[in-house]
């Protein structure tokens, strides 16, 4: 149920005195429009009547004092326990640090196999290229400069640089 703010109103005047007769009377023009409530509106006349006759709870004379004192004490910057913590920052340190160097180390195992691996790939294809036949023969080794010399050199094409002019 969603209250009504004259409920809500009534409600919260009966908590810290006991309702005036105006009040009581407009309470039950109030219930006349939502019987529904007639219940619930008696269970909290009655618990505010007996809350109000409870005895005051005594309340020591230095209690204001006390309140400011716990204030001023957590102020808001943390109090340093004493003893004990200052042995205690590697326990926070140590499984990170544990965590950091397990993941460094297997990266670079990871990339020591991957090397390793390329270089027998590059000596399996260099000894299977030094076996090969055509370059057993000396012939092609000698020529290399002549057929190098062979290659046509490349000319600007001057009607393409005329157009794009």
């Amino acid at each position: 149920m969603n209250p009504d703010p004259v409920y809500e109103r009534l409600r919260e005047l009966s908590w810290r005195r006991p309702p005036t007769a105006a009040e009581q009377a407009h309470l039950q023009t109030w219930l006349g429009a939502h019987p529904e409530a007639q219940a619930e509106v008696e269970v909290e006349l009655a618990l505010a009547q007996a809350l109000r006759s409870l005895p005051e709870a005594p309340v020591p004379s230095n209690f204001t004092a006390r309140v400011w004192q716990t204030i001023e004490r957590t102020d808001g910057t943390p109090t340093r326990a004493t003893g004990g913590r200052t042995v205690a920052w590697w326990r926070d340190w140590f499984p990170r640090f544990a965590v950091a160097t397990v993941v460094v180390g297997a990266g670079l195992l990871v990339y020591r196999h991957n090397e390793a691996a390329e270089q027998v790939e590059l000596v399996k294809n260099f000894l299977a290229a030094a076996g090969s036949p055509a370059l057993a023969d000396p012939n092609v080794i000698e020529d290399f400069d002549v057929i190098c010399q062979l290659r046509p050199p490349i000319l600007a094409d001057n009607e393409l640089l005329k157009l794009m002019e």
